[in-house]
């Protein structure tokens, strides 16, 4: 039982720091408002004298609450009682809402309602407003549809007076009452009304728009393209195709409405004209194309785009995307280039590293001050410019159609002029006008023998380097990228074009920019100009330790080692034995005990790009594969000095990418150096605290080849046991995956290579044991199913002679058991090979069976009645005798995959009994 006092209690305990009483507090109003006796509760609230206003709203909200979940006609004379009473404003909208509930719960209430409230609107104007606006919220909101639609048919049929009453609200001379008029037609419009059916309702709407477009109330005339923009969305006539699909009422309506917008167009206007102006058109595109109106939308949309806002401009981009999908375009894209490129200029020229990443740049205003209204009409550079390459490049097709690309390029050369290095205007309009060309690279067919493109290309090259052009710089490293495959038949302009590339490769935040760019021009099939590649190498040579970072140099070798290799194979060795010489010559300092880290990062970034590209692309060529040799053992002797020194360095990642390669590139064939590789890739083993895994990757992977070099099956007798033991240990500590996940594999190898080691071990039953205790308590598919993997190549190999064997098999049983009711259903299948596995090698089937009985009761079991734990139990090792082997898989694979919480009501008790009868 509720009580009022009682509720003022638990509502104020709400508020009470402890956690406690105030989640108490929270469920027991909960729990009232579900009740019946809320109405009780908030009527006594609402009735008691001078109560709070706060309580007042508690009350009014606890009603409305109420009346969701249980619509109570009863309750509405009370409540019509309650808008007689001098209630905050909050509490009566509240009341409203309820009232409106309780008419849109009862279709015995729909017909007369808006007779009803007109004369409630008589006297209390507001009210009545709020009333009629929740109808239309909760008619949308209703949780029956078929009722919603019911109700919807019945308001489309009272249309003339809804209307009657809008159009006198709109005349009512009072702001309030206009904004809350404004909102319940956008409402209605949402829910059944259709907006632009009503001529005179439009009419209205107009005028209104122009008085206040007439007086620079644009907060208002926005509120009214708003309300038009919702009759657009919620329209069944956007987006009709043919003009003779819009009813002809409607369609008059339309045609008024964009005679209007293309009227008042003036470059004061706001964003909520321009945002209404292109939803329109672009919504109703099928009135647009008709010679009456086609220019005149055209000039429009020019001249909206041109507005001093890139915000407002940006309304526009649907237009013009939409009018390319229709090849509209075409006489009219030229026209806004010039806009766009505008619009797309930097506010500065300020070039930082999160610039060049792409983050937002820091703008405070738009390009006149003016017009910048508390920052409504804010748009970055970066969103504008995203959304801009669709609209360059649809102006460039449009006039790809005209034959008027070199229109295009020519309104590109104009604004790319610059007097001075310090004329900041002029270096921000260039930059946009390349980013213009820029958009359409990529996709644009551009002939590089086009006279105005050449002269764009040269006005680039002949740049001088100034801090004011690195903004330039970076849209012309950009565009390089994209242009390298248009570039590829003239060799002299790709040559001046690396020299510039060359000339910010070291500049600190434009070289990796132009290290892309470099690469994209050696990817180039065709290119094999000797002259290029020479100073390519060359240059590498003189600037080896400038360059800006590892990944710089990864992506500059890579790229010139094509080059290279290229004019290798057209007979012409200089170039690659030159690269060749280098890095060696490179890596052989690492033996200087002065050595910085970032000298060895950088020499041995060098080498391994070498050796990984050509072990990739060219190892089939002896003279390449001896070349490769020559270098891993030439620069073996330098990496072994620097490990014996140096092993408190840091950079563990970098020498395992060199041991890994150079094992790779040497196939295992020098004994003497795989050796020493594999001894400190053992020692790095025990000292990297995070690469653990790698290392034992590695290790595993020579091991793997012990079959066919015996010295690494010598190697590994040697060290395995100490393997073993710090693997268990480092698991039992920190239970990492990523070093179990190898070890699993490890110990999968050293079973297939080195099967006398591992089983006659002394550790045998603790690495067995860690790895049961992985696929326990690690919860990773990919795991279980490695695991999984590595117990049916266990039970493979095992001798059931041995003494190892039965403690091995309860482990691997007990373990799999234990965890049954968490397998993923899609590896069940390799517990059933494992299963047959095991009673392959003999094992007694009665045994068998009571230890899968037993782990299942502390498992799967554990809340189930013995019985039926014990004819599981039978009918796995049932199944598994059978004779059918097909059989035997699909049914146990089912059976076992509903052991799972879930599943159980799936498990046929009555048929398994079937089953071990059968047996």
């Amino acid at each position: 039982m509720f009580s009022t006092q009682e509720f003022i209690q638990q509502y104020q305990n709400l508020a009470n720091a402890d956690k406690t009483i105030s989640h108490q507090a929270n469920q027991y109003i909960l729990k009232l408002q579900q009740s019946n006796e809320a109405f009780r509760i908030a009527k006594e609230l609402l009735d008691q004298p001078n109560i709070q206003q706060e309580y007042q709203f508690i009350a009014c909200q606890m009603i409305y609450r109420r009346l969701k979940e249980e619509c109570n006609i009863s309750i509405q004379p009370y409540l019509l009682e309650l808008l007689a009473r001098p209630l905050p404003s909050v509490a009566l909208n509240q009341i409203c809402s309820s009232l409106a509930v309780i008419i849109v719960g009862n279709r015995s209430l729909w017909g007369g309602i808006l007779q009803e409230l007109i004369q409630l609107m008589k006297s209390k104007m507001s009210i009545g407003v709020e009333i009629l606006t929740q109808i239309a919220i909760q008619g949308k909101e209703w949780y029956k549809k078929s009722e919603q639609l019911r109700m919807q048919q019945e308001f489309i049929t009272q249309e003339n007076t809804l209307s009657e009453i809008f159009l006198n609200l709109l005349w009512v001379q009072d702001l309030s009452i206009f904004n809350q008029t404004v909102y319940c037609i956008e409402c209605w419009v949402q829910f059944s009304f259709n907006i632009f059916k009503d001529l005179k309702l439009i009419q209205q709407i107009l005028n209104l728009i122009h008085q206040t477009i007439s007086t620079n109330a644009t907060e208002y005339s926005d509120k009214l393209f708003a309300l038009l923009n919702e009759g657009v969305i919620f329209s069944q006539y956007n987006r009709q195709q043919n003009v003779n699909s819009i009813d002809s009422e409607v369609l008059q309506n339309l045609n008024l409405i964009l005679e209007f917008i293309i009227k008042i167009y003036n470059p004061q206007l706001s964003k909520g004209y321009a945002s209404f102006a292109t939803k329109f058109i672009c919504d109703f595109y099928s009135i647009v194309f008709n010679q009456k109106y086609e220019q005149a939308v055209f000039n429009l949309m020019s001249n909206i785009v041109s507005n001093p806002s890139r915000k407002i401009a940006f309304q526009t981009f649907e237009f013009w995307s939409q009018m390319r999908e229709y090849n509209k375009l075409q006489g009219f894209g030229l026209n806004i280039l010039q806009t766009m490129i505008d619009k797309c200029r930097m506010k500065t020229i300020k070039l930082t590293k999160e610039f060049l990443l792409g983050e937002p740049e820091e703008e405070d205003t738009d390009y006149n001050v003016k017009y910048y209204e508390g920052g409504q009409h804010y748009i970055s550079t970066s969103d504008f410019r995203e959304h801009s390459k669709d609209i360059f490049y649809s102006i460039y097709k449009s006039a790809e159609i005209t034959m008027q690309q070199d229109q295009y390029f020519q309104i590109v050369l104009t604004n790319l002029v610059i007097s001075s290095p310090d004329s900041q205007m002029q270096i921000i309009q260039s930059e946009s006008a390349l980013f213009s060309l820029c958009s359409i690279i990529d996709e644009a067919d551009i002939q590089i023998n086009n006279q105005q493109i050449l002269q764009i290309i040269q006005f680039i090259l002949s740049l001088p380097v100034h801090s004011n052009f690195d903004i330039i710089v970076k849209t012309s490293l950009q565009m390089f990228s994209e242009f390298t495959n248009q570039l590829q038949l003239n060799n002299e302009i790709l040559l001046q074009i690396t020299q510039y590339f060359f000339k910010y490769m070291l500049h600190p935040l434009l070289g990796p920019l132009a290290g892309v760019a470099f690469e994209q021009i050696c990817n180039l099939s065709t290119l094999n100009n000797i002259q290029l590649i020479s100073e390519s190498v060359k240059f590498l040579e003189l600037h080896f330790s400038e360059f800006i970072n590892q990944s710089q140099i990864s992506n500059y070798i890579e790229g010139i080692i094509k080059l290279c290799y290229r004019l290798y194979e057209q007979g012409s060795t200089d170039c690659l034995l030159q690269l060749f010489n280098f890095a060696n010559n490179q890596f052989q300092q690492v033996k200087n005990a002065q050595i910085t880290e970032k000298e060895f990062n950088y020499n041995n970034t060098l080498v391994i790009t070498i050796l990984q590209w050509m072990n990739l692309n060219a190892k089939q060529n002896d003279q390449i594969k001896q070349l490769l040799d020559l270098l891993s053992q030439s620069i073996f002797e330098p990496l072994i000095v620097v490990l014996q020194g140096q092993l408190n360095f840091t950079f563990y990642d970098e020498i395992f990418k060199l041991i890994r390669i150079i094992l790779k590139v040497s196939n295992y064939q020098n004994q003497q150096q795989v050796i020493h590789l594999l001894q400190i890739s053992y020692q790095i083993f025990y000292s990297d605290p995070i690469q653990k895994h790698n290392w034992l990757q590695l290790i595993t992977q020579a091991i793997g080849r012990s079959t066919e070099h015996q010295f690494i099956a010598q190697w590994a007798k040697i060290n395995d046991y100490q393997i073993h033991l710090f693997c268990i240990e480092q698991f039992n500590c920190w239970k990492d995956p990523d070093l179990m996940k190898v070890y699993v594999e490890y110990v999968k190898e050293c079973i297939r290579c080195c099967q006398q080691v591992l089983f006659e071990s002394p550790y045998l039953q603790k690495i067995i044991d860690i790895i049961c205790d992985a696929f326990l308590t690690l919860n990773s598919y990919e795991m279980q199913r490695e695991i999984l993997h590595f117990f049916k190549t266990l039970f493979q190999c095992l001798d059931k002679n041995k003494e190892y064997f039965n403690p091995l098999v309860v482990k691997i049983i007990q373990t799999l058991f234990m965890s049954i009711s968490d397998i993923n259903p899609a590896i069940v299948f390799q517990i059933v090979q494992i299963l047959m596995l095991i009673l392959q090698k003999q094992v007694n089937p009665n045994e068998l069976e009571e230890l899968i009985y037993q782990t299942l009761q502390k498992s799967w079991g554990k809340d189930k009645p013995i019985q039926k734990v014990k004819l599981i139990s039978q009918a796995i090792i049932s199944y598994l005798l059978k004779s059918d082997q097909g059989e035997i898989n699909r049914n146990l694979k089912l059976l076992l995959e509903n052991l799972r919480p879930m599943s159980e009501e799936e498990i046929n008790y009555m048929q398994l009994e079937l089953v071990i009868k059968r047996k």
